[in-house]
């Protein structure tokens, strides 16, 4: 099985996946009438009777749980994810003493410390890194790129949005089919790990990108022309947004998702659900990077997706 489900989780970000055997989550955000843990994984774990790890109170166990950055949106489900689940390998942007510098986060520039960044930070600081690339993916099939937090902070236009810049990316391939996960980098986020991570640029020029899960939610301030002018054919075949809608109160200098994410400048169309860009509030949406034909479905209701997985 390789599958992949954006859950609708409204103005945050969760996803999971199975490669090859390999369990893995890539943020943890919820909605107010849906949670990833309660409503998805723990019925999923119990259903396929997930392994229970004996070190870690038997929990159940996933192979690797990624958090793309630390804010609420991307984390709120950690402290009920770490109830119920052991992950064997957990990355994300930390101060973990063992890394080198170039690679800690500056905790005062990722705004309030909630009980959840410090159990986040907590877990982190218990767990001994490979040296020398601390920040690493597990499953097949999947490349991790980011910009040095200490970069981000020495650059001014990078250091003004350091939290959402210190974003993690996945890249994940499976033949033909491509899908890339950016966190909530900003378009100057984007253009820097491009302009900056050769291996980074060449996945994006030579691959090219199938299935792009919009960042920071789609968010005009995320848009990026460069991203796109330098991925293969210049579009993808589908854009995925897990929107978030901007309130009429907000003191965000932001608006709300970006046209272009649906025009055929940016997109193919060449995807089951024959759309150029779709938003998870329309339902969960599941990415399989096997089949030829129905690659990408939409469900409303939860029980279809956790079938897609059992």
């Amino acid at each position: 099985m390789k599958k992949i489900v954006i859950f609708n989780v409204g103005g945050a970000l969760a996803c999971y996946g199975e490669i090859s055997g390999s369990r893995f989550i890539l943020d943890l955000g919820k909605s107010g009438n849906f949670s990833p843990i309660n409503d998805f994984l723990l019925p999923l774990a119990k259903k396929k009777c997930f392994h229970k790890d004996p070190n870690k109170n038997y929990k159940f166990k996933i192979d690797q749980l990624f958090i793309s950055h630390l804010d609420h949106d991307h984390t709120a489900e950690y402290e009920l994810f770490d109830e119920h689940f052991a992950a064997g390998y957990m990355t994300c942007p930390s101060d973990n003493a063992k890394m080198s510098s170039k690679f800690r986060i500056n905790r005062e520039k990722i705004g309030e410390i909630t009980n959840n960044k410090k159990s986040i930070l907590q877990e982190m600081q218990g767990r001994s890194p490979a040296i020398p690339i601390p920040l690493q993916t597990i499953i097949s099939n999947t490349d991790l790129n980011f910009i040095y937090p200490e970069n981000v902070e020495k650059d001014e236009i990078l250091g003004t949005n350091y939290a959402n810049n210190i974003s993690l990316v996945l890249f994940i391939e499976n033949g033909e089919k491509t899908v890339l996960f950016l966190g909530d980098l900003l378009k100057e986020g984007s253009k820097y790990l491009i302009d900056h991570n050769t291996h980074f640029k060449s996945l994006l020029s030579s691959k090219g990108v199938d299935y792009l899960i919009a960042p920071h939610h789609g968010l005009q301030t995320s848009f990026s022309q460069h991203l796109f002018d330098t991925i293969k054919d210049n579009k993808t075949r589908l854009n995925i947004i897990s929107e978030k809608i901007r309130s009429s109160d907000s003191e965000e200098s932001r608006s709300d998702v970006d046209s272009r994410y649906y025009q055929s400048d940016y997109c193919t169309g060449d995807n089951a659900l024959d759309q150029y860009g779709v938003k998870t509030s329309g339902g969960h949406i599941v990415l399989d990077l096997e089949s030829e034909e129905s690659d990408v479905k939409q469900y409303v209701d939860i029980k279809d997706v956790i079938s897609e997985f059992s």
